[in-house]
């Protein structure tokens, strides 16, 4: 049985209007981001086959092999016209601790172009009251790359870039600069969650890719390019580039459509 993820839209000031063109959505804001497969209150995608219609909380206990808060992982599509805010997510501890959510973010971006990041403080003992652009590595990359964040690394997404981002399903951002946009900033949670130590990982051209939430491979073993998610001992997600076609495996498949059929 093949799931097909019906996306969810989150406009953001930094985003892009070819996005709400592709998807035909009307919104003040341009879209920055595709929530692909979330299991969030407010953001659940419906997974659908025929004619029947599931939700990811229902299908943890047969992917995962038992029960969670929620479905543990989130992936979204996110384009962008400008830089992000300067960020951070706190970790599974600090989660349970200020927020009362199951998990914080760790997440990894597998980029679809060129693109641009900052991640990871240059000064390790710089105030995290006043970091800025300069302060923090600036990392290029190319199509096919893949940059790994564990939670507490600080970090922003350039303007230019393009990606699929797989992260443990939690919504929790703390800002600590947002490009003078005048949207709340959160620095003394920022300053807690911050791990001024850890670095991001980037694996270049990512063929396979494995850590403790899930394992990526990048695949072209079906009928579609794609990358293959898998969570504990077996293949859970298919995140397809290009038309998803008949596929006789149990995925969990998400599209991005056929506009990107030549991504990866």
């Amino acid at each position: 049985m093949i799931l097909i993820s019906e996306p969810v839209f989150s406009p953001r000031p930094w985003g892009d209007r070819d996005l709400n063109r592709l998807y035909g959505i009307a919104s003040k804001e341009p879209i920055g981001e595709v929530w692909l497969l979330s299991d969030i209150e407010n953001m659940k995608t419906r997974l659908v086959v025929d004619s029947t219609t599931v939700y990811p909380e229902n299908i943890v206990e047969e992917l995962v092999g038992h029960t969670l808060p929620r479905f543990p992982l989130m992936v979204k599509y996110i384009s962008a016209n400008e830089w992000l805010s300067v960020q951070v997510h706190p970790d599974d501890e600090l989660a349970k601790l200020h927020e009362g959510e199951p998990w914080g973010k760790s997440e990894c971006w597998y980029f679809l172009g060129e693109g641009q990041v900052l991640a990871g403080m240059k000064e390790r003992e710089k105030s995290i009251h006043d970091i800025r652009e300069k302060d923090l590595n600036h990392i290029h990359l190319r199509r096919g790359d893949l940059l790994s964040l564990p939670a507490g690394i600080v970090h922003a997404i350039g303007p230019g870039s393009k990606l699929i981002e797989i992260q443990q399903n939690s919504d929790i951002t703390y800002r600590l600069f947002d490009w003078n946009r005048g949207r709340e900033l959160n620095l003394e949670r920022a300053l807690d969650a911050s791990r001024p130590l850890l670095m991001p990982t980037l694996k270049e051209r990512m063929k396979r890719f494995e850590w403790e939430y899930f394992s990526i491979e990048k695949t072209d073993s079906f009928s579609g390019k794609g990358i293959c998610i898998t969570i504990g001992d077996k293949p859970s997600l298919y995140v397809v580039i290009n038309d998803l076609l008949e596929m006789e495996t149990e995925f969990l498949a998400v599209t991005l459509g056929p506009f990107w059929s030549e991504a990866i």
